[in-house]
């Protein structure tokens, strides 16, 4: 297997493995890339969403000793993991791409704790 290495983080990722069936929905760059910012318009909107929560949980929490919970980022890491094999897409990629989405979440909820 090929790994591909990220600059200084000690953490290697493996490409995306193949989908069992690949049809091609586009032929050409230009309407690719446009289907492409769509999709990054949603996720956008998705990561509003979860750090709109993110706030509300550093408003419910008593003191920032409760913002890094060790148990609960396991949690979130093992079903990714999980949804990830299912979904054909590569665990050891989608565990590095969440691990990096927690901790900017645990950044963001400390930088906000008391607001």
């Amino acid at each position: 297997r090929i790994w591909f290495g990220t600059r200084g983080s000690g953490v290697r990722i493996s490409p995306p493995r193949p989908l069992l069936e690949i049809k091609m929905k586009y032929d050409n760059m230009a309407d690719l890339r446009l289907e492409l910012n769509k999709i990054d318009s949603s996720l956008l909107s998705l990561f509003k969403d979860r750090f709109n929560l993110i706030h509300e949980a550093s408003i419910i929490k008593k003191n920032t000793n409760e913002i890094r919970d060790y148990e609960r980022i396991e949690e979130v890491i093992s079903g990714i993991r999980a949804q990830s094999e299912e979904l054909g897409l590569d665990p050891n990629s989608m565990e590095y791409l969440w691990r990096f989405l927690i901790e900017l979440s645990i950044r963001y909820e400390i930088d906000h704790f008391d607001d």
